[in-house]
């Protein structure tokens, strides 16, 4: 098993590969973000409160940071603190990310990101904590449409 410092290491290298994502990024940019996934991972790329199904496999990863970067991409991510499991497999970093959702910057968002890892050092479990509420009403604003939606009210 390897490190929990290579672990970490790794983790930024996902989010810096993340980071160098847009929609319009060849295929060859997305494989090398998912080649930092096992073929059998589960991934709550955008939030855990938003997800009922987790992105399943790397064409699932990569079907899912596509999903994302239609209205967000982290412009610089930030860590606050590190942390990892008594067994070293699992990793855990807290971050105030800075954001761009629909042209607009987001600053800061916090977020947590859980990751677990197998032997060869590929993620094989991934989890996103943050509120994306601030997101969302980024989104409804720019687009019309969101939850935050106001509805004419019958009296």
């Amino acid at each position: 098993m390897p490190t929990t410092s290579t672990l970490h290491d790794r983790l930024d290298a996902l989010y810096t590969a993340w980071a160098n994502l847009t929609p319009s990024s060849p295929p060859a940019d997305f494989d090398k973000f998912a080649a930092f996934f096992d073929d059998d991972c589960r991934a709550w790329l955008l939030s855990m409160r938003e997800l009922r199904t987790p992105s399943i496999g790397r064409k699932g990863v990569v079907d899912g940071v596509k999903e994302v970067l239609k209205d967000q991409r982290i412009e610089e991510r930030r860590v606050v603190d590190r942390f990892e499991s008594a067994d070293g497999s699992k990793i855990s970093v807290e971050m105030n990310n800075r954001l761009v959702v629909h042209g607009r910057e987001l600053d800061p968002f916090p977020e947590t990101a859980t990751a677990v890892f197998n032997e060869k050092g590929l993620i094989t479990d991934f989890k996103v904590y943050c509120c994306r509420s601030p997101i969302v009403e980024i989104v409804q604003d720019v687009t019309g449409e969101g939850p935050y939606k106001c509805h004419p009210v019958d009296n």
